[in-house]
């Protein structure tokens, strides 16, 4: 019976979390069909939708915590290479599940003492900032720390801003943006132009 529950809770679970991270949100009807359980499934094993969207929430910031650390603690990766590669993956983590600022929103418009996971292991990490910090220290060769957190803003502002306008572009524009990121060589390019400009 152990295995039957484990399975139900994890058929939900993940069934959510393909579609939340894409739609930021799903009706336990759409849920429990896509899961092939039955309705009250959801609510039996997460206690309510919400519980579960938070559930999810705290995946997705785990998933992208792990993939921040491991870029910016390996081994194989010049301190350049580190920011490189640690902007391109948080700016594409968000442009490839769009709808997850859009639930962290309705979470915490819904439950005003609810800290997202997200914002809590990404952009107000200690570890993670230091990390960046000590990157752009040494990249820069400076130890004025009003600079580098200047820095490392200017850095986090302009990865942020591509994703700003990609939800224009896609939601509010009639036309064709004058600035578009859509291929992967003009990101790329994006990418190491922002960080060339801040550090240069």
């Amino acid at each position: 019976m152990k295995v039957q529950i484990t399975d139900t809770r994890d058929r939900i679970f993940k069934s959510a979390i393909k579609v939340v991270g894409l739609r930021g949100d799903i009706t336990i009807r759409e849920l429990a069909e896509l899961a092939d359980v039955n309705v009250a499934s959801v609510n039996y094993y997460f206690g309510n939708k919400k519980n579960l969207l938070k559930e999810v929430e705290k995946h997705y910031s785990t998933s992208l915590y792990n993939m921040q650390y491991n870029i910016l603690t390996s081994g194989d990766l010049s301190p350049y290479e580190k920011l490189i590669n640690w902007a391109k993956s948080l700016s594409g983590f968000i442009v490839e599940y769009p709808a997850l600022i859009g639930l962290i929103v309705n979470l915490t418009t819904e439950d005003r003492s609810y800290k997202p996971a997200l914002i809590q292991k990404i952009y107000l990490n200690k570890d993670l900032q230091l990390m960046i910090q000590k990157i752009i220290r040494d990249i820069i060769d400076s130890e004025d720390e009003r600079i580098i957190n200047f820095k490392y803003l200017q850095i986090f502002s302009g990865i942020l801003g591509p994703i700003i306008n990609r939800i224009v572009e896609e939601n509010f524009a009639d036309g064709h943006m004058i600035v578009s990121l859509n291929s992967n060589d003009d990101f790329e390019e994006y990418i190491r132009l922002l960080i060339d400009t801040v550090l240069g």
